[in-house]
């Protein structure tokens, strides 16, 4: 684990270089070079700056099997945030003071944790059970951010945002104020709370309330013999009821049609772009 954070700080240490000593950066998902202005440039150091800081008191962590906690590591987004830094980026985190992991945090709206994001389709979202479960692609680009993850983010409760983009470069949101995913002996069963439900369109998430996770290797959805996942999804994990109202973000990119990035109110309606959040709830629950 040392050698692999030791890794990680020398590739934050050559991308302050790159974005110190030059006036252009390469976008690791894309081919196009972006100028950057001199403040631009200054924030995204801080951020990175940030990122050495936590890896390095990761590697001061005792290594003994005895110990099982981490101290000293944020445990999502908002903590980072309010500690001061409000630069979108990757980030180490424990919910839950084990084994940290990398998210991609959205400071710029208060410190949000991304969970999935599809931004270009340049990861295909068509995976079995345990890919769901330990994450794919990539957490400053397109990914799903693992099962397991999400369920130690909001285990003892949180929010979840919804970020949806329309073809006709419209935006759309939801927003829900408890949300819980319990663990694998659970086959990571899903709550939600409908109450207070804020978005652009009607509430269609709590549909989906108090299921287990599919895939199409899977099947745990309410549809009798069929896969949802299968049928009606092109393959694209969630927590499926009969089939889906707000529940296929993990759809074929691009297709329009059903099996594409959409939701379901009275037919199927397509999304371009997708990119869901989590933040601990306020209040007490």
């Amino acid at each position: 684990m040392k050698s692999n954070l030791k890794g990680a700080i020398l590739l934050i240490f050559i991308e302050i270089h790159a974005v110190c000593g030059n006036s252009f950066v390469c976008s690791s998902s894309s081919d196009n070079w972006f100028a950057i202005s001199e403040s631009k440039t200054n924030e995204r150091i801080k951020a990175l700056e940030e990122q050495v800081q936590q890896l390095q008191k990761l590697l001061q962590t005792d290594g003994s099997t005895r110990h099982t906690t981490i101290d000293g590591v944020p445990s999502d987004c908002e903590e980072i945030f309010s500690s001061g830094i409000k630069s979108d980026g990757v980030y180490a985190i424990s919910p839950d003071g084990r084994c940290p992991f990398f998210v991609y945090c959205d400071m710029q709206n208060g410190g949000w944790t991304i969970i999935q994001r599809r931004l270009d389709g340049s990861v295909n979202f068509y995976r079995p059970w345990d890919d769901y479960v330990s994450g794919f692609g990539t957490v400053e680009w397109e990914h799903w951010l693992g099962l397991e993850k999400i369920h130690r983010l909001t285990r003892d409760g949180a929010q979840i945002y919804f970020d949806l983009e329309n073809w006709d470069g419209s935006k759309q949101d939801a927003h829900y104020k408890v949300f819980t995913v319990h663990g694998a002996s659970a086959d990571y069963r899903m709550n939600v709370n409908a109450h207070g439900y804020q978005g652009s369109f009607k509430e269609l998430l709590s549909f989906h309330d108090n299921m287990k996770f599919s895939t199409y290797d899977r099947d745990n959805d309410n549809h009798g013999t069929t896969n949802c996942c299968e049928k009606y999804a092109a393959g694209g994990g969630w927590w499926y009821n009969n089939c889906y109202r707000l529940g296929i973000v993990n759809g074929v990119f691009g297709k329009k049609e059903q099996g594409g990035i959409g939701y379901w109110d009275t037919k199927h309606e397509p999304l371009k772009n997708v990119t869901i959040k989590v933040k601990k709830m306020n209040g007490v629950c």
